[in-house]
């Protein structure tokens, strides 16, 4: 009987393949320190092997260093190959002039970060994220970071949850008038500007597209990186690794209308099991704050607040 014939046959050769990370494996096992010895050069080395192991995210883990194809990869809002491309964006503009066009804050709440993105039409340009037990000092980190940028007050929005409110409450008293977003919010809010990509946003396409305000900010960012959209895409510098963590398990996921669904943050309290699992869960624990102070940039970028000017008709 004839053995059947493959037309493919996958070999999957890992990263504890290389005889430099079985060594150290080996020693590790047998209670050794890793002496790091490279038995055979131009493969990865146990010191590079640790180094992807702590600053890598799973998807591509799982991919490059375990040889497996990722479970659900198509259904990834942000696929892997579009951060590369978008890392290769950013070491493209290295060394260009930029001029930032808004600001998004996630206010610390509880033991999270504070995060505070600054963009322009071609990406990202600085992140910043920071402990602040503090939260005073929120509101000065922020009014630093526009008159370091030049970016106008109704350019910077603020999570409207987590205290964000209330800062920027006491910004808007001191005449500052910045704007505030809630993740939650079931109104979509058309585009009113076209962005350097020619994307447009339609109002009422929208409204069937997305099913929250949290929805649209992640779906708008996924489609400036989309290389069939854009090229090049929207830049995100590779130096970011939590940021490309918390990007790289966000899943596509629709409700029965056929719209976008992105998973809350966290369970409120006493709140029930469901069938998908939030943010927090998908990040082992951990919250999005630099995800979400990115999308907040995006968001006041490509839907600005409209001017209304004396006199006008």
């Amino acid at each position: 009987m004839d053995k059947p014939r493959y037309h493919r046959k996958i070999i999957r050769i890992t990263a504890q393949s290389s005889p430099n990370v079985r060594r150290a494996l080996a020693q590790i096992e047998a209670g050794q320190e890793p002496d790091g010895l490279i038995i055979v050069p131009g493969i990865i080395s146990w010191q590079e092997y640790r180094k992807r192991l702590a600053t890598w995210d799973k998807v591509r883990q799982t991919i490059s260093l375990e040889a497996q194809f990722y479970e659900g990869a198509a259904l990834l809002l942000f696929p892997p190959d579009w951060l590369n491309d978008s890392h290769e964006a950013a070491r493209n503009m290295v060394g260009q002039r930029r001029k930032a066009k808004s600001i998004g804050v996630d206010p610390a709440e509880g033991g999270d970060k504070t995060a505070i993105s600054v963009i322009d039409e071609h990406g990202l340009i600085e992140l910043i994220a920071q402990q602040t037990p503090d939260t005073s000092v929120i509101e000065g980190m922020v009014f630093d970071t526009m008159r370091r940028y030049g970016v106008e007050e109704d350019a910077v929005a603020f999570d409207r949850g987590g205290g964000g409110k209330q800062i920027a409450d006491r910004m808007r008293f001191n005449g500052i008038n910045v704007r505030t977003i809630s993740f939650g919010s079931i109104d979509i809010v058309p585009s009113r500007a076209r962005t350097r990509f020619g994307l447009r946003f339609d109002t009422w396409e929208d409204r069937y597209t997305y099913s929250n305000r949290r929805a649209q900010m992640y779906g708008d960012l996924s489609l400036l990186l989309d290389p069939v959209i854009n090229k090049p895409p929207f830049a995100i510098p590779g130096e970011y690794i939590d940021l490309r963590k918390q990007m790289s398990v966000i899943r596509k996921q629709y409700d029965d209308k056929q719209r976008l669904v992105i998973p809350p943050k966290h369970r409120n309290p006493g709140q029930k099991e469901t069938s998908y699992k939030t943010l927090e869960e998908l990040l082992d624990g951990r919250s999005p704050d630099e995800l979400d102070s990115l999308v907040l940039a995006t968001h006041a970028m490509l839907h600005p607040v409209t001017k209304v000017w004396a006199g006008a008709v």
